[in-house]
């Protein structure tokens, strides 16, 4: 099931009503359900706000998550909130999962950070390439998840319709994987996944590897996503880094809410990794290095010119390169 932009609206609206979204005085930051990673990184963020700039009151929201995150910000019920780097550029564009909607309206902002492509399954077992997907059962994730969106992108590409999907959360999808129900588990998210340690204890499995030919060809289309590997060491039976791809983690910001509000934020922020890194330990692999790490679309002015400020590597290249 494609969870378009009605859907999500409504679904979001369930479950959120920001306060006072439209006050200049105000900045709410969606999130997801207040038990994930998320929230307490955005509860960490708006509090390294209010405390540093003046004029400002910022509020993590609880959400249904990521997609209808978008879904709120496309309506102008939320200023900012978490996304993923290719949720963040369809929204830009109007394209994918966002398609029809008003373009240009969220930008980037700052990558948090990444989660990896795990393409999981089991040794002896009859995937071992990317391209042995095609034809095969295949978990695909829970509908209206993000690691569900990034498995349809991949699937389509191997195999168009020629699979056999089951779209389920990642702890069923293990289950189904040790039992021989599917052949392989799809998932986006931040390693080490503990149902694949779990997996791990009971059966001796394995990661498949994307090569480079693939990456390539999967980038020329979908633009945020990056190459990186999951270390060998990660889970047990694979010693060796296995290349593949992912996305980032991070925040996007309204294109409405003004430069100098943006670039005091942002400013914030970055000075204060070091304390939100007592909230949560990714702000403390947060650097300069990594900030645009995953994203496609352009920065908010208020974003690029605190990191033109503090020279970002690669800033110029990603300016050009986005239309920013």
């Amino acid at each position: 099931m494609k969870l378009n932009l009605k859907t999500a609206l409504f679904a979001a609206a369930t479950l959120v009503t920001p306060t006072l979204a439209h006050s200049a005085d105000f900045l709410s930051i969606g999130s997801c359900p207040v038990t994930c990673t998320a929230y307490t990184w955005s509860a960490g963020i708006a509090d390294v706000i209010n405390k540093n700039v003046e004029g400002v009151q910022a509020t993590a929201e609880e959400t249904k998550g990521y997609v209808a995150n978008i879904a709120l910000m496309q309506a102008g019920e939320m200023e900012a909130s978490m996304a993923t780097s290719l949720s963040a550029y369809e929204a830009y564009t109007a394209t994918g999962n966002y398609e029809g909607s008003e373009p240009g309206k969220i930008m980037a902002w700052m990558s948090i950070a990444p989660v990896a492509m795990h393409i999981i399954a089991l040794e002896g077992g009859s995937v071992n390439s990317v391209a042995d997907l095609k034809g095969k059962r295949v978990g695909m994730g829970q509908p209206g998840g993000v690691s569900m969106l990034d498995a349809n992108v991949l699937m389509a590409k191997v195999a168009g319709e020629d699979f056999e999907p089951f779209r389920v959360r990642l702890g069923d999808m293990v289950d189904m994987l040790s039992d021989g129900n599917i052949d392989a588990a799809l998932w986006n998210g931040s390693f080490p996944l503990a149902p694949v340690i779990k997996l791990n204890a009971q059966r001796d499995l394995k990661l498949i590897p994307v090569e480079d030919d693939f990456f390539e060809s999967l980038r020329a289309d979908y633009p945020p996503y990056f190459r990186l590997s999951i270390p060998g060491g990660t889970y047990e039976d694979v010693t060796d880094d296995t290349p593949t791809f992912g996305l980032a983690n991070g925040l996007v910001i309204s294109a409405d809410v003004p430069e100098e509000r943006v670039y005091q934020m942002t400013k914030a922020v970055f000075e204060n990794l070091e304390n939100l890194a007592g909230v949560h330990p990714a702000f403390g692999k947060m650097s300069a290095d990594t900030i645009l790490n995953g994203f496609g679309s352009p920065l908010h002015p208020g974003a690029l010119r605190y990191y033109r400020e503090i020279n970002v590597p690669g800033i110029e290249e990603f300016v050009a390169r986005t239309g920013g």
